[in-house]
């Protein structure tokens, strides 16, 4: 299955790059880079390292948003194709001894110049989640105007 991803990003730089993760051992050892929350990848088929390039000061300015949408276009993606998919948090996150991101580019081998963003889990689904509906939505939240 080809999967076509393609996120706007700041200014059109291409700084958002992945590294896919699909040995189980390799995910533990990432989940284990995180001291909270990080066991959630185990037993993913695969887990999507988002990072961006923040070496160059153009590039990083927008750095969160642009790796943000990215993941959650490959979230919007796996619900297309019926897979389970999971947000791990890791920019500020520690591990035991460094930064989770530390943690993360040196089992990994990210040059420096890139901070790691999240993960995201891929795998079967656990669980089928019913989908939103107009009665769902507060039309309180959206204002028109001003706020």
């Amino acid at each position: 299955m080809k999967i076509t991803l393609t996120a706007h990003t700041s200014f059109g730089h291409s700084a958002v790059e992945f590294v896919v993760v699909k040995n189980h051992d390799a995910i533990r050892k990432i989940g284990a880079c995180k001291s909270l929350g990080g066991s959630q990848i185990n037993g993913a088929d695969a887990v999507i390292v988002t990072m961006v390039k923040t070496a160059d000061k153009r590039q990083s300015k927008f750095w969160i948003e642009d790796g943000a949408i990215a993941s959650a276009y490959i979230l919007l993606a796996a619900e297309q194709y019926n897979l389970g998919a999971c947000w791990v948090h890791i920019r500020n996150r520690m591990s035991q001894q460094k930064t989770s991101d530390e943690e993360i580019r040196s089992l990994l081998g990210v040059p420096k110049g890139y901070t790691v963003l999240n993960l995201v889990a891929l795998g079967k689904k656990d669980e089928q989640k019913r989908p939103y509906t107009e009665k769902d939505l507060n039309p309180s939240l959206v204002h028109y105007k001003a706020f």
